[in-house]
This record gives C-alpha cells, sequence and structure tokens, in this order.
C-alpha cells in the first residue's frame, strides 16, 4: 500500500488505490504501454518485444527476446490474478514454445512492419559484437513464462511456487494502480521473488447459503455475520477463504443477500448433533441488503453466468466490484 506523509504532523494517509478500469484504460492500453517502454518496467533483464496480440487470434499480449535469444510470453490483465491466468499464459507456451527463428522472424515482421529481419534488429538492439552474435537455430532455446496483473492472489502465489519448484521458468510482474490529487501513478514489482512477496489481494468469492437444505443455515449466516459450510465434502470450501477475501452470501431462489469481508481465521462448532460438522468464518464490513440481488441481474450487470450449482465459487476482482456498485446503487 502507498501511503502519503504528512511532514508536519509526522501523520500519514492511505492513497486512494484504483484500477486500470477506473480511469477508463484496456488491456490493449497497457499492452501497448509496457511492449513500447519494456525496458523501463521491466528491469530484471534487458528484453525486446517482438510481438503483440492482434485482436481475434489466439496469441499472447506480447512476445519479447532477451540478449541470449530466449522467448518471454507474457500474459496480461487489467484487474486480480487468477489461476486462470497461469494455464493461459501455458497454453501460449505450447503454441508459439517450439517455433523456430523463421516463425519468430515472421511474427517480428508483422509487428514491425518492416523488411528488417529479426537477426539484425536483434543484434542491433542488444548491441552485439562479432563473437556474441546469435546463430538462427539458438534462438528460442529456452521459455520464460510472466503474468502480469493488478495485485496477486495467495492461491496464484502458491501455483507459481508450485511449477517454479517443478523446474518451470515463470514468474509475476504486480503492478498498482493510485489516484493523488486526481492524478494517476502506476508501481510495477517487477521479478521480485514470489517467495519474499508482500502483499497478497483479496479473492471473491459467490457461497451457497444453504437455503434449499436448511432455511436455519441462511438465518444464522445472516444474523451471525458469517461465511458457513456444513459436513464433509462441503465445509473444507470455507477453508479456502483468507484475510480480506470477499464474500457474496447468495440465497438459492432469491439472490444475493448479503456480503462482508472474511476475518481470516478458520472457526468450528457442532452440528445436527455431530462434532465440529460446521466450518465457519465471521465476516467484516457485513452489508445486509435491503432488496436481493437476482441472478438474473447478477448476471445482466457482469455480463457473464455463474456456478450457482457449487456451494462455493470464485469470480474476478472486476465482476466483484461490478457486484458492489450494482448492491450499492440499487439494493442497499
Amino acid at each position: 500500500m502507498l501511503y502519503q506523509l504528512d511532514k508536519g504532523k509526522q501523520d500519514y494517509k492511505k492513497v486512494r488505490r484504483v484500477n486500470l478500469r477506473d480511469i477508463g484504460w484496456t488491456e490493449g492500453d497497457l499492452e501497448r504501454l509496457v511492449s513500447k517502454h519494456i525496458q523501463d518496467f521491466i528491469y530484471a533483464r534487458d528484453l525486446m518485444t517482438i510481438f503483440t496480440e492482434r485482436k481475434g487470434k489466439e496469441e499472447p499480449d506480447i512476445l519479447a527476446l532477451d540478449k541470449n535469444g530466449d522467448l518471454y510470453i507474457f500474459e496480461l490483465k487489467r484487474w486480480g490474478s487468477d489461476q486462470e491466468n497461469l494455464l493461459q499464459v501455458l497454453r501460449y507456451g505450447q503454441l508459439f514454445g517450439g517455433s523456430d527463428y523463421h516463425e519468430l522472424n515472421e511474427l517480428y515482421q508483422k509487428y514491425a512492419a518492416a523488411d528488417e529481419s529479426l537477426y539484425n534488429a536483434h543484434s542491433k538492439y542488444f548491441d552485439l559484437n562479432d563473437q556474441s552474435l546469435l546463430k538462427p537455430e539458438e534462438f528460442n532455446r529456452q521459455q520464460y513464462f510472466v503474468i502480469m496483473t493488478n495485485g496477486l492472489d495467495q492461491r496464484t502465489v502458491e501455483a507459481i511456487q508450485y511449477w517454479k519448484k517443478n523446474g518451470l521458468n515463470i514468474d509475476a510482474i504486480i503492478y498498482w494502480v493510485f489516484e493523488i490529487n486526481g492524478e494517476h501513478y502506476i508501481e510495477f514489482n517487477m521479478y521480485s521473488p514470489i517467495e519474499g512477496f508482500l502483499e497478497s489481494e483479496g479473492s471473491s468469492f459467490i457461497l451457497n447459503t444453504n437455503y434449499a437444505n436448511n432455511t436455519q443455515h441462511n438465518e444464522d449466516m445472516l444474523r451471525e455475520h458469517k461465511a458457513a459450510a456444513y459436513y464433509p465434502g462441503w465445509r473444507e470450501k470455507i477453508e479456502r477463504l483468507q484475510k480480506g477475501d470477499y464474500v457474496f452470501l447468495y440465497k438459492s431462489g432469491t439472490g444475493i443477500v448479503a456480503y462482508g469481508v472474511a476475518s481470516g481465521k478458520l472457526e468450528k462448532q457442532d452440528c445436527d448433533g455431530h462434532k465440529d460438522y460446521e466450518y465457519y468464518m465471521r465476516l467484516d464490513k457485513f452489508q445486509t441488503l435491503r432488496t436481493p440481488m437476482p441472478a438474473s441481474r447478477m448476471k445482466e450487470a457482469a455480463g457473464q453466468g455463474f456456478a450457482f450449482l457449487q456451494t462455493m465459487f470464485s469470480i474476478s476482482g472486476e465482476c466483484r466490484d461490478i457486484l458492489i456498485k450494482e448492491i450499492i446503487k440499487n439494493h442497499l
């Protein structure tokens, strides 16, 4: 988090954090910014952009080469991370990881809209001498995968750790956007070791209140300001919640009836005569909706469907923001 210091009072205040959508930026805008100034934003290794995504094509947001000819495959998002981002960037690895020099050269010439070969452009960019010039077969011997997202959730951190321990060259670049006196600033956390990551972003979930099976469970969650699940096979869903996660309580046949922010402390209690058969977590900043937000309105506002049959499922940070905005406007 970024703080503004008050020198006179030796005090501080939080700087407002926003996202790219708030300031009217698209993923395409972010892609153009990073691809044109990749050396400024990503300084762990000097990189040369050789290709950017074309609309309607199954292509990575950015392809870049380092001095050694290794290929970097980027997936950029204007909202928070999700494990699906990892699968997407790995998919591009399948498609482009085996590309030889001639295929990369064709991509580069489309991107640069020039007749200069990738070989010559690469040697000029990195100022290579005769001894360090690459042979065509030395391009794309290794691939590196990079996701760039507005914050990073703990599950994505754990997934990256897993893949790194299994020998995959994968990292995350985290950025944040801030508003100070009407001006907007972007901060990149570039190639930081995942194990030393300092600020995990909260995830967001929709939790079914089990109303169809037990009306009392729904009432308990609303009265006690908690997210809960019951019996083995379902209760373990609550273990996924971490401090700062947003949870929307969804009542079957009715819609979202409340939401809050997970405390991070998992608690257990007896249920229906069975010991510890209820797992629950308190929800801070709890809001009960004056009128429920039905499933039809959720789909219309977010522009997507939802897996309502599941006990609990995750949604993107952008979807969360849309739902909260709709709730505040029409349901509180």
